[in-house]
């Protein structure tokens, strides 16, 4: 069973029935991964329910979006008329993406005074894997100030309860938001999830601001899960997922137990993974990586790879454009050989075609046109 059982066996609950639970947390937050660029241009709140058939009207036909955008879109229209999610408020929505930058974010007031901030993951596979390993070595991110401006500007004089919530990048900068919020607002805080995201910096791990916030942390994460196992956590909640490797950060492979998420094991692929890039990570300093990125984006475009399927494909004449490089240093080189020999193993229980159809025809397209940035206040 996987949340959409949930939603049919629950949805008919209101939240004053049935409160809010682990798998209320999982919904939310990858609903911000739905396309809402054009559902609030006439108004700044609007009902579950309302956002939903404004979307509709828009988007009929085929979603060609990568899938955890097109997923998004279909649970929210899922959900649109069950009296558990139909009358909660939407607001305070934005998106910024251009070469730079990707920040989605928008909260759910799910009961009167209670809300859910949902911040979003990276919206193609691809691109998130440098996003995930540009954490490694680089803090704040622009993604991380935005998040920690957004939770300051937004919340600093509304007196509710708030949850903080993401999945894959997401929950990484929904911990952080709440990490270095304003003292007002942090006291409103009472939970932060992170759904599979990626961990800290181990100065991070060790700073005050974590310490006043540890506790209200719930870091959950797949039993084949890749993305989750980057850097560093702490109690980490394992679960059961029906698929293996990058599947498995797939929410609705994960599977459910009434109102909860089933308990499982860390997969020795996921300590493997989790081993290498702690590995990765000390090996190589703040400037080594700095330089790899730049290395890395130029040996895909002279290899003409799109998609993370193209490098296992092409792993050879990627090799053979990093060896023959006259402008990286030795270093350099056995950087990006050893990442890109990461990514490969990440995906090595997954089955070609299962990855083909969850990057979708349109990878390199994002979901909102690049330099665009909407705001709802």
């Amino acid at each position: 069973m996987n949340i959409y059982h949930y939603l049919d066996e629950y949805g008919k609950y209101t939240f004053e029935e049935k409160e809010f639970n682990q798998l209320d947390a999982v919904l939310f937050s990858y609903l911000s991964y739905g396309t809402f660029d054009k559902v609030f241009e006439e108004k700044r709140k609007l009902t579950i329910k309302e956002a939903a058939t404004i979307h509709y009207g828009y988007r009929k036909g085929k979603d060609n979006n990568v899938i955890a955008v097109k997923e998004a879109n279909e649970l929210l229209h899922y959900i649109k008329d069950l009296n558990r999610y139909k009358n909660c408020i939407l607001y305070h929505y934005q998106y910024i993406g251009n070469e730079e930058t990707q920040f989605g974010v928008i909260s759910i007031e799910y009961q009167k005074n209670k809300v859910f901030v949902s911040f979003e993951g990276t919206d193609e596979l691809f691109s998130g894997w440098i996003e995930d390993f540009q954490l490694s070595y680089q803090f704040p991110t622009k993604a991380h100030e935005l998040a920690i401006n957004y939770i300051n500007k937004k919340f600093l004089f509304q007196n509710k309860e708030i949850i903080l919530g993401g999945h894959s990048k997401g929950g990484n900068l929904a911990l952080i938001a709440g990490m270095y919020s304003k003292n007002y607002v942090r006291k409103k805080i009472v939970k932060i999830y992170g759904m599979d995201s990626p961990g800290l910096l181990e100065e991070q791990l060790n700073s005050i601001e974590y310490q006043t916030i540890r506790d209200r942390y719930i870091h959950i994460i797949p039993d084949y899960s890749v993305i989750g196992v980057l850097l560093k956590s702490e109690n980490d909640i394992v679960i059961k997922s029906k698929k293996k490797g990058i599947m498995a950060h797939d929410i609705l492979n994960w599977e459910i137990e009434g109102t909860q998420l089933k308990k499982g094991e860390l997969s020795p692929l996921s300590k493997e993974i989790s081993l290498e890039t702690d590995k990765w990570n000390e090996k190589y300093n703040k400037e080594d990586k700095l330089e790899f990125v730049t290395n890395l984006n130029e040996t895909f475009k002279k290899a003409n790879v799109k998609d993370i399927i193209e490098i296992k494909e092409q792993h050879k004449k990627i090799i053979t454009i990093i060896s023959e490089s006259k402008k990286m240093t030795e270093k350099a080189k056995t950087m990006i050989k050893d990442l890109i020999s990461i990514m490969i193993k990440s995906y090595r229980d997954t089955k070609i075609e299962e990855i083909k159809q969850a990057i979708g025809k349109n990878i390199r397209i994002m979901k909102k046109p690049v330099e665009k940035q909407k705001e709802n206040n």
